[in-house]
């Protein structure tokens, strides 16, 4: 088993240690075991440190069933040899924010069991992403209740503890777990709040989170799904959220607490002009229908884009009363998009000659289909009459 420095000092930064085992693999990837190591693996729902050894960067870190643990480093052939001494250093910045969020979550996961009865069914902290899924559902309510009583944790600065207990005396102690230990666990307890089997590292105090941010809960597997950020990474999100705000009140010439009422008013004046616009559209387009001839074999009409539904009905109300090629090519000259009914044909007729001529793209019934073109009115035109006089 590797001998896991960030055990007993999650603060470390620097270490030595020698080669066990070394493999190239080829493509500048080494997989390096050592008989120590500050790195800690991928493990327990949170992603491995990553940093430098010998100087070259650390990818990635593993660990097994049997608590060995493995090093993924970039760097070329004659790199590594076994029983080599080598310097390992971390990435302490990622190191810290990782230390921050896992915290973080315990404090979280502590207060929902606390308050809710909930329990942690899941857990991941990664680079860009920090969830915790808890068994129960929360109210918007609730969450409020969270957030702030987590906060409350890190104004207090409490000291977050963690050791290895043996079985005697973890037959005393009433700790969060996901797996049955008969012989040793390592537990973090923050008095109070939280007491967990963790494998790790994490702040000396809450007071160095900072700050815990609830940002997104979505019902998930019969509970919840919890968006969490801690410590810098709270920071950085509260910041861009408040240039966020700065931006938009400018904008909407509102002040920030009037904000959510400017953007409501904003949907309803656009709703609003998108009806009128709808109407007029819609009278237009009864107009063109209206304006073919009534002995008119074909009626080919084109107009501004439109919805789906009003371009259908439109070519039903044309197949009424004209029993060649029905069709309304909707859109800009060039980019149509198109619906075509032909009451004594086959509309796919239609398509397939569209298709050949001017690479049309759609398809449908017998009795109608729709695509889109990009052809001019003309083009189409010429392509339409054609086919009903041949002469054309």
């Amino acid at each position: 088993m590797t001998e896991k420095l960030y055990d007993n000092d999650a603060y470390g930064r620097d270490f030595s240690a020698l080669t066990k085992k070394v493999s190239y693999t080829g493509d500048d990837r080494w997989l390096v075991e050592c008989d120590r190591t500050l790195f800690f693996p991928e493990e327990g729902g949170q992603s491995s440190d990553t940093g430098y050894l010998n100087g070259y960067e650390v990818t990635h870190v593993s660990i097994d069933d049997e608590g060995i643990i493995t090093h993924e480093v970039k760097a070329g052939e004659d790199a590594f040899l076994e029983g080599m001494r080598v310097m390992g250093q971390i990435d302490w910045d990622r190191r810290f924010s990782n230390m921050q969020n896992h915290t973080g979550e315990h404090i979280l996961s502590g207060l929902l069991h606390e308050i809710w009865g909930s329990e942690n069914v899941g857990f991941h902290l990664s680079d860009n992403t920090v969830t915790l899924d808890t068994s129960r559902s929360l109210t918007k309510e609730d969450l409020a209740v969270l957030e702030r009583r987590a906060n409350e944790v890190v104004y207090k600065d409490l000291p977050v503890l963690c050791r290895y207990y043996d079985a005697k005396e973890l037959e005393d102690i009433e700790y969060r777990s996901k797996l049955t230990f008969k012989d040793s666990a390592r537990l973090v307890v923050i008095p109070g709040v939280d007491i967990c089997a963790c494998c790790a590292p994490h702040v000396g105090h809450t007071g160095e989170i900072g700050l815990i941010r609830i940002i997104k809960a979505i019902n998930y597997k019969g509970g919840m799904r919890l968006s969490i950020l801690s410590g810098r990474r709270a920071y950085e999100y509260t910041a861009r959220s408040h240039e966020i705000i700065e931006e938009l009140s400018h904008k909407l010439s509102e002040a920030p607490d009037k904000l959510a009422e400017a953007v409501e008013r904003l949907q309803k004046e656009i709703a609003l002009g998108k009806e009128r616009e709808a109407a007029r559209s819609r009278a237009a387009l009864a107009d063109l229908v209206a304006s073919v001839p009534g002995d008119s074999r074909d009626a080919v009409i084109f107009a501004d884009d439109m919805d789906n539904i009003s371009q259908r009905n439109a070519v039903n109300r044309l197949a009424e009363s004209h029993k060649g090629i029905c069709a309304v090519f909707a859109g800009l000259d060039g980019d149509y998009r198109f619906i075509i009914s032909y009451p004594e044909g086959d509309a796919r007729d239609v398509a397939a000659r569209l298709k050949e001529k001017l690479d049309a793209r759609g398809g449908g019934s017998k009795e109608m289909v729709q695509g889109s073109i990009s052809s001019t009115g003309d083009e189409i035109k010429k392509v339409i009459s054609g086919m009903t006089d041949p002469g054309e």
